[in-house]
């Protein structure tokens, strides 16, 4: 039996004009669609680690993204973890971050949807 991907719209690639990032509720989580070298991405936007809202963290290099809660940088195009927490947070807390989940992204007519 094969897997029923939908479509969900996030928002107008517009609302990216101001910001080359930013946060959006979608169903029952919430992502983070960024603009990177005329290019659309979507990952979670919300830090495995302790629950860090990410849009609201350091963007750096254009596709990388701190959280602001203990600073793991993930990269915005894969979701893939670049650099945990420090290991003295990890103790404190008996854990560490993962990546993020990423969705393909579709333009259709200036909005965007991603694959849920």
């Amino acid at each position: 039996m094969s897997e029923v991907i939908l479509m969900e719209k996030v928002c107008n690639v517009s609302d990216l004009s101001q910001s080359p990032i930013k946060g959006f509720p979608v169903k029952d989580k919430y992502v983070i669609i960024s603009k990177i070298k005329g290019k659309f991405y979507a990952v979670n936007a919300v830090c495995p680690h302790m629950s860090g809202f990410l849009p609201v963290g350091k963007l750096e290099e254009d596709h990388i993204i701190s959280c602001p809660t203990h600073g793991a940088k993930f990269d915005l195009k894969t979701g893939k973890l670049l650099k945990d927490v420090d290991e003295e947070i990890k103790e404190a807390t008996k854990s560490g971050a993962n990546d993020l989940e990423s969705y393909k992204v579709h333009i259709k007519d200036e909005s965007i949807f991603i694959d849920i």
